[in-house]
């Protein structure tokens, strides 16, 4: 069979870009990528929407339609610099979250433990008869 890749006009990519930084800077869109293929994908599961840049191409895909085209790979590496970029600052986030949680935590547990040492503390009352 033969296989006739439709090549992304300019259009196609400004369009492209500006999808992937909308979706990419969305908090409730999913981000995930494919260690192995290195394939980058942006769910949507609210209005139904996934995202998939590979090396040499996008696919966007809904219930109803499918947009696949073939793109060089300085323009997906860039795209996946984007994801990669949003992904980073959601996980830093997420880490100053964390560490927040257990210095509370921390601070909880010194709180506990000192008023246990104060009410462990006997004083005392040695009177002579």
């Amino acid at each position: 069979m033969f296989n006739f890749d439709s090549k992304a006009s300019r259009a196609d990519c400004k369009f492209i870009i500006e999808i992937i930084k909308n979706y990419s800077e969305d908090q409730s869109i999913k981000k995930l990528i494919s260690p192995i293929s290195d394939e980058y994908y942006l769910l949507d599961e609210k209005n139904q929407v996934s995202i998939c840049i590979a090396d040499d191409e996008i696919i966007l895909a809904n219930h109803i339609y499918l947009y696949k085209k073939t793109f060089n790979l300085a323009f997906t590496s860039d795209l996946k610099k984007i994801i990669k970029k949003q992904m980073e600052s959601e996980m830093q986030e997420l880490k100053k979250t964390l560490f927040k949680n257990e210095i509370d935590l921390l601070d909880k547990i010194l709180g506990l433990s000192a008023s246990k040492k104060k009410s462990l503390t006997l004083t005392p009352n040695l009177k002579s008869s």
